[in-house]
């Protein structure tokens, strides 16, 4: 997995930090997601900048989908699915199906333990009561397993048969009778449809363990940004405070009304960045519960428990992280410092003038 990391690295979103998916190019040759370029530029508005090199459009530019990029990104998904998951990270194994031999009760006689099930009597014997099965060649088609416990459960409700069926279409175990009603479905066994769900959820999870690293990599990334901001309004601020050093006696309410400005515009971008950080909080957690589930699942021995269970689990759709361009207003900032310029230069000059114009008016000795 190691040398695909590179490769793996360059096909993936700036902006979602996902692999590509129906990828676009801009005019200004970078690629990005297109839903996740469509809702950047939806909160962005006009003037339309591209994310990562802030080329700017006045008009929306016409996106076309990158067809070479999207079959390099496909048949990069296909090798990764097929090599093992890697970087320390081991696939939890499913528990093996509990020995129930001191569980089950002979259905016969109730009182020993059964060693065998049979289906087709739907029931339960122990040593001795099985032995018809053994010696009688009227039992000879008679398939028979480890004893299993609750075959009522197991039986279906409508036409009262072991259920030894899996319908993937319906998500539901069904009998040989209910086969015939679900004709236009694709029916497996159990062990088929169990192995074929394991193997589904394995990849679903690795996927997960995926989104997961971009989260926690998007969340720190939220997290420098905030510092930056903090520390970027902090470095402006102190350049305002030398500026008002000079003319804060004559103009403190201008001053005020500056770092005002500027405050407000560090709690807009700091609010908008810690609103997308509890966003990715919640997603992170509602991923990971999701993923704790599915390895709960994944070590259910029973199949019949462990199809009910994956079933459910496997329509749960997981949606990549998208974290939205929050900038400051740098042109408000830059409008703000150099008003603050300008209102000094003003005050000098009209200082100057002030003590320029003062012995002209001042009052000769003889006048009145």
């Amino acid at each position: 997995m190691a040398e695909l990391l590179p490769l793996t690295e360059e096909l993936s979103c700036s902006i979602c930090l996902e692999p590509f998916k129906e990828p676009v190019t801009t005019p200004c040759g970078h690629n990005f997601c297109r839903s996740c370029l469509d809702e950047t530029w939806a909160v962005q508005g006009p003037p339309f900048r591209c994310p990562q090199c802030r080329t700017s459009y006045q008009v929306r530019p016409q996106l076309h989908k990158n067809t070479v990029l999207c079959s390099v990104v496909e048949r990069l998904a296909i090798v990764e699915q097929a090599r093992a998951p890697g970087d320390g990270w081991t696939p939890p194994v499913r528990a093996a199906a509990p020995s129930t031999v001191a569980q089950v009760a002979c259905d016969h006689c109730l009182k020993e333990p059964a060693v065998k099930t049979c289906f087709v009597c739907t029931a339960s014997f122990c040593q001795e009561h099985l032995r018809p099965h053994l010696d009688s060649p009227a039992f000879r088609d008679h398939p028979l397993q480890p004893p299993v416990r609750d075959l009522q459960r197991r039986k279906c409700p409508q036409h009262n048969r072991l259920r030894d069926f899996f319908c993937p279409e319906h998500g539901e175990c069904i009998c040989h009778v209910c086969v015939i009603e679900h004709k236009t479905c694709s029916p497996m066994s159990l062990s088929q449809a169990s192995a074929d769900l394991e193997n589904k959820l394995r990849y679903k999870l690795t996927i997960m363990y995926s989104q997961i690293n971009g989260a926690s990599k998007a969340l720190e990334d939220v997290q420098a940004r905030q510092q930056g901001v903090q520390e970027a309004t902090n470095r402006k601020i102190e350049q305002l405070r030398q500026e008002y050093l000079e003319i804060k006696a004559l103009i403190d309410a201008s001053e005020a009304s500056s770092t005002r400005k500027i405050k407000e515009e560090e709690k807009r971008v700091h609010s908008k960045l810690d609103t997308i950080h509890q966003v990715l909080l919640k997603k992170k957690s509602e991923i990971q519960a999701l993923k704790e589930k599915i390895e709960d699942g994944l070590k259910e021995g029973d199949e019949f428990e462990f199809l009910e269970k994956a079933s459910k689990l496997q329509g749960i759709v997981t949606k990549p992280v998208y974290v939205p361009k929050v900038e400051l207003d740098h042109e408000l900032i830059h409008c703000v410092y150099q008003g603050t310029l300008d209102l000094k230069n003003e005050l000098k000059r009209a200082t100057r003038q002030l003590q320029e114009r003062k012995p002209k008016e001042a009052p000769g000795p003889g006048n009145p």
